[in-house]
Parts: structure tokens; sequence; C-alpha cells
């Protein structure tokens, strides 16, 4: 009895929670389908799962992407035929995709109620969203009921990739009247260019890039532009006619920089300075394009291993200018490199007593042409000088054995004692003493 009761609970628990999941839930990534219909109060279904009630023309039921999709939406209320229709795509996460469902009495000829009439609608083709006054009623064909007569109507059709049409239709008393409206079949403009991926504009709204072609047009003029950068911008009007495509090709001029300075030298090859800034080098045969120079006067210089620099003054006034620079030969440059090594090596470089920042082994660039003083510093071993002459455009070579530090204890060189005043005097008088004696003897 206890395992009997023990199964009923799981299994209560078990359809508890399966009522609280919608149809197919699995996991979240959820989308919307928003269902349109023309009678409040019908109820919605999803392959037979009840979904709930049109209210203000609308129900929105949310879905799961990552569950199972529903493929056929079936509307129902009485008095009203079911309208069953297939399921787009399910949406894509936060996504919504609008359904349209329209409930039809069927169409009638037959006399209604006094003071009021209705519309059979109709379209070429069929299936076009309808509004009257501006509010949507449903899909074509459809049939709306007890409208007040004696006023005029605005009845308009539309369908995607279709032209809309419109009509207004005074509504008589008593009566079903007959609209049928056409859609127009919808124009497209084929818009290619040169160099293609350039934007494309029409009235001014960029759809894409070349080549592209443009649907759903309506009839009449449309502005079609074509940019891209680099280039002047394409404009052309075009009249788009129902039903045919018309093709536009946009041939696109390059727009000439402004404020120019094409360069070529001989020999090419020759570092080019604007105003002290490298901007690049000459070619061989071809121009070397230095753009977006600024108005006003400035400075160009090139420089080349074994020629003379050649500098001259530019004055730009938003044109182009052609520089060819004869370059002569001459002395090269006034500088040198100095490479240094040591025994043992890891010693500080000093040049003319600045140090270089670095250790040896090292090569110096851009030594001024000359002699110099180098010298080298390690712990542990003396200081090291030397001299050394950098010749311009050439690699001296400078290689320093250091020698180590002297940590023997030095002796002081032994000086004489001076004798002291009262032994100096007893000497003398010895000295005396012994004079005497030796003159009494004679």
């Amino acid at each position: 009895m206890k395992r009997n009761y023990a199964s009923l609970i799981i299994l209560l628990i078990g359809i508890s929670s399966a009522l609280a999941l919608p149809a197919g839930a699995v996991g979240g990534d959820m989308g919307w389908y928003t269902i349109h219909c023309n009678v409040n109060g019908a109820s919605v279904y999803f392959d037979g799962n009840y979904m709930g009630d049109i209210a203000g023309g609308v129900l929105s039921v949310a879905v799961y992407s990552t569950a199972a999709p529903y493929s056929e939406v079936s509307v129902q209320k009485q008095g009203y035929p079911t309208a069953t229709t297939t399921l787009p795509t399910a949406p894509s996460p936060g996504e919504t995709v609008n359904v349209y469902v329209t409930l039809n009495p069927g169409p009638t000829a037959t006399a209604t109620e006094s003071g009021t009439g209705g519309f059979y609608i109709t379209t070429s083709p069929s299936g076009a969203r309808i509004h009257v006054n501006n509010i949507y009623q449903g899909l074509s064909p459809l049939t709306l009921s007890n409208l007040k007569a004696g006023l005029t109507y605005t009845i308009e059709a539309e369908l995607d990739g279709y032209e809309s049409s419109s009509t207004n239709v005074y509504l008589h008393s008593g009566y079903t009247q007959n609209v049928h409206l056409n859609l127009g079949s919808p124009g497209s403009i084929s818009v290619t260019s040169d160099p293609s991926d350039a934007y494309v504009y029409v009235n001014s709204k960029m759809v894409g890039k070349t080549p592209y072609v443009i649907t759903g047009l309506s009839s009449g003029n449309h502005e079609i532009e074509v940019t891209k950068n680099g280039y002047y911008n394409y404009k052309k009007t075009v009249n788009v006619i129902e039903g045919t495509q018309i093709s536009v090709y946009a041939d696109l001029n390059p727009i000439a920089p402004t404020n120019e300075i094409l360069v070529t030298s001989e020999p090419y090859g020759a570092k080019i300075y604007l105003d002290g800034v490298y901007v690049g080098e000459t070619m061989d045969g071809v121009s070397y394009p230095v753009q977006n120079v600024a108005n006003g006067q400035h400075q160009l210089k090139l420089t080349h291993p074994g020629y003379s620099d050649y500098t001259t003054s530019i004055t730009m006034t938003g044109s182009t200018v052609n520089i060819f620079a004869d370059m002569e030969e001459g002395p090269i440059q006034n500088t040198g490199y100095l490479s240094i090594s040591s025994t043992p090596s890891g010693a500080y470089i000093y040049l003319d007593n600045v140090y270089k920042g670095t250790i040896t082994p090292f090569t110096l660039t851009g030594v001024p042409a000359g002699e110099h003083t180098v010298m080298l510093s390690l712990s542990g071993y003396e200081d090291t000088y030397s001299k050394v002459t950098v010749n311009a455009g050439q690699t001296s070579t400078l290689t320093i054995g250091m020698a180590k530090t002297n940590t023997q204890t030095t002796i002081p060189t032994p000086q004489p004692t001076q004798s002291a005043p009262g032994l100096a005097v007893l000497t003398a008088l010895l000295g005396i003493f012994a004079g005497i004696l030796i003159l009494k003897r004679k």
C-alpha cells in the first residue's frame, strides 16, 4: 500500500512538472510568434495545443528555439470555420515572427439588416493584409459585416514584394459589396559599378554593396546613389516600371588627390624628407606620391649614399607638383660607424666622456667623422682610454684589452730617522773631551 502511495506521488509530481512548461520547451533561447486575427476572442492552437485567445487583434506566443518547432497554427471561434495555416520558420532568440490568420464567415450576396452593410474584399494576388480606415482587419479574401452604412471607407491592401493598392468605397445599406484590389508587381533595379564593392543607396537609404539587385520597388522615380571612398559619388534618377528590371552601371571616377608632390630621382632609391620628416623612397621609373600636403611653403630633401643631398623649397596651392632630383655625386654623409670590443667584454662605453648607454661589444652609429676618445669602464679593471679615428661612411674597429685593478698593499719608502737633540750635544762633548786628552799627552 505504501509503495502504491509513493508511486502516485511521483506520478503527480511528473504531471505537474509537465504542465508547468510550454509544449516542447527545452532550455532557454526564447522567441515569439505574434498571431494577428480579425476576430477577438478566437482561440489559437499550435499543433493542437491551446495557446490563448486573440485580444485586441493579436496574441503573442513564446517559443524556444532549442525546442522541437511547431508546424501549424489553427484559429477557432464559434460561428466561424476554423482557419489553419503553416507556421513560418521558428523565430531566433529575441526575434518576433508575425503570422496573419483570417476568420471568414464566407461571402454572401444576401441583404443585411437596414442601416448596416458589409464588404467582401478580394485581391490579386490573395493573402494581402487588409486595412479599413487604417485599421488591420485580416487577410484577403475577407468578409466584413455589420459596418455602418452611408459612409465612405478607405480600403487598403498590402503584400510584401508588391505595390500596395487602396480605394475609397461608399457603403450602401443592406448589402455586402464586392471590392477587388490589384497589387502591382514590383519593379527592380540591378546596380553594378566599376570598381565594385561600392555602397548603394535608394532614396537616401543604404541597401547594400555592388553588385546588388534592389527589389520590391514601386512604380515611379527612385534616386540611386553609388559611393566608394576615394571616388566621386554617382547619382541617377531611375523611373521604375511595374514588373520590369532596370540596369544601372556606375562608372566611378577617382578623386584626384589635391596638394600632391610626385617625386622621382636619379638615381632612384633616395630617401625623401618633407619638412624633416621621412616619407618614403623614390622608385624606379615611377613617381613616389607625397599626398595630402598642407597649403603653404615646405622643404623637400632627398638623400642617397654617395651623393650630395638634394634640397628644394615648394609652395603648395592645391595642385600637383612634380619634382625630379638629379643628384650629384659628392661626399658621403659626414658620419661613420665605430665597432668597439673589449677583453673581457661587458665594459661600459664612453665616447668623448659621454656614456653611450651600452656595453661591449657594440657598434656605434652616426659617429661624426674625426678623432674621438673612447673610455671603457668595468668593475675590477682599470679604466682604459684609447684614441680612434672615424672615417665618414666607414666602420672603424677598436679592440681594447683591459688590465685588472692592482690590489697589492703599497709599502711606503723608508725615510731616515732624525736624531734627538740631546744625543747630538752629548756626542759633541765627548768629541771635545777626547781632543783635550790627546793634547795633554803631547
